[in-house]
């Protein structure tokens, strides 16, 4: 955990140890490459960190065409932009051992989220040269920001943050951030608890899943045509969703084939009477599918924030739907699915139910997913009732697959905050150990006939 880091009770210990956190994740060359691939502004202006020491860093803004406006002279956003990201690592130098959420690989509980809350500017003179920007913590904050840190409490930090061109001094900059362990965004009592930056990353996650929705797959089986998923996405989604496919091409086919199994099951089922949409998102199933299954309740479970961005969606679409909906606020890490359900009086346990349990099992440890499918079989009480439910193989989640794409696209999703946990060798197995029956277990692969590695490290199931 994070608290492990903490080695400030001997100087030499705590040399040595800022040396490999300097090595590891705020060095010049490693943050310049790193933050220019996540902000690709920065590497469009030739941005670079020059240097960086325990609560100081400095970076250089090159005097170019692109960071100049019309009088030759940087743009005053651009400069603010270049104080942001160095009072930004000079924080982070402060941090000893800590990974930066949304720009490290790293996992919500061994990571940092820090944030640029507020920002002033004052600009002395036009700069008409390179600038350089350094931010200096005194050696007094810089303790007192870490111990705080360390102790698992926010750090709420003002920096100065200043402009030299020309050997002159052209502006300064109160730059106010906070930072704290990520794992502490998400709510610990209570889902009206959730943090803004929480919702934030809850909600694009579902958009860049709508945004791979809304992109065309190669494979001519998919057969998915949903016209509600690029508004569901918005700009944002698209933009996250194109990222992603650069590095893993195959991701359309991937999130479409899983679509397009999990509508076969549920149109494969004559009598189905309810749809338990687990962690719903911004899934548009109960409007694409409601003239083939006009009869079906939808129950949508999700965190509170991600229904009220799913509302607001809904809200945005021209055209009325018919669709029965029902909305429900679930935190699955400390509520239970069954009891969640079992006690409305609008969900009959004993009607034909296919429980969808799409998109999350990766995201989980081995114990939170068998307590949601065991949660999940009291609803599946009649005999044609199903549960359809995804796993990505074992050795996507340890890293040994040996394919350059798909290590790029986790690292990808590490950066967007959405880390693969948990992956499943043996799909039937682990869910025979979970109480189910007559499974069927297909990859990607197989379901669309096709040949490449990729498809065949993603499962989907059908179980009883």
């Amino acid at each position: 955990m994070i608290l492990k880091h903490n080695l400030r009770g001997n100087s030499q210990p705590h040399l040595h140890h800022w040396f490999a956190h300097y090595q590891a994740h705020v060095n010049p060359d490693l943050t310049t490459r790193l933050l220019r691939k996540s902000v690709p502004v920065l590497e469009f202006i030739d941005w670079k960190v020059t240097e960086v020491r325990e609560g100081f860093a400095a970076s250089l803004l090159p005097l170019n065409r692109e960071s100049t406006n019309q009088h030759g002279t940087h743009q005053a956003a651009l400069m603010a932009l270049a104080a942001d990201y160095t009072g930004g690592i000079a924080l982070a130098s402060c941090l000893t051992g800590v990974p930066m959420a949304g720009v490290h690989p790293c996992h919500d509980d061994v990571s940092a989220s820090l944030w640029l809350a507020d920002m002033s500017v004052r600009f002395r003179t036009p700069s008409t040269g390179h600038l350089t920007v350094e931010c200096q913590i005194p050696l007094e904050v810089s303790q007192k920001l870490s111990r705080r840190y360390f102790a698992g409490k926010k750090v709420f930090a003002s920096l100065n943050v200043n402009f030299h061109s020309n050997g002159e001094s052209v502006a300064e900059a109160t730059m106010r951030y906070f930072a704290q362990p990520s794992i502490q965004l998400r709510p610990a009592s209570g889902l009206e608890h959730e943090s803004p930056i929480f919702q934030a990353k809850l909600k694009a996650s579902a958009r860049m899943i709508a945004g791979v929705r809304a992109q065309q797959p190669k494979h001519r089986i998919i057969r998915v045509d949903c016209p509600h998923t690029a508004a569901a996405a918005s700009e944002h989604g698209r933009l996250l969703a194109q990222r992603l496919s650069e590095e893993l091409p195959q991701l359309a086919d991937l999130v479409h084939a899983r679509t397009q199994h999990g509508d076969e099951a549920l149109l494969g089922m004559p009598a189905l009477k309810q749809v338990v949409m687990v962690g719903a998102g911004l899934d548009m199933r109960p409007f694409r599918l409601n003239a083939r299954l006009p009869n079906v309740t939808w129950f949508e479970l999700d965190l509170p924030s991600m229904l009220k961005e799913r509302e607001r969606v809904v809200a945005g679409f021209p055209e009325t739907s018919s669709a029965k909906r029902q909305p429900i606020p679930i935190d699955l890490i400390n509520e239970s699915l069954e009891q969640k359900l079992l006690t409305r009086s609008d969900f009959d346990r004993r009607a034909p139910t296919l429980v969808l349990y799409e998109g999350c099992s990766m995201y989980f440890d081995e114990s939170l997913n068998r307590r949601i499918l065991t949660d999940s079989q009291p609803l599946l009480e009649h005999p044609e009732s199903r549960l359809w439910c995804d796993f990505v193989d074992q050795s996507v989640v340890d890293g040994r697959t040996q394919i350059d794409a798909v290590t790029r696209f986790l690292r990808g999703m590490d950066e967007l905050g959405e880390q693969f946990i948990f992956g499943c060798q043996q799909p039937g197995e682990f869910l025979k150990s979970c109480g189910y029956r007559q499974i069927s277990v297909r990859t990607a692969g197989e379901y669309l006939q096709a040949s490449d590695s990729v498809y065949d490290l993603y499962r989907f199931c059908l179980a009883r």
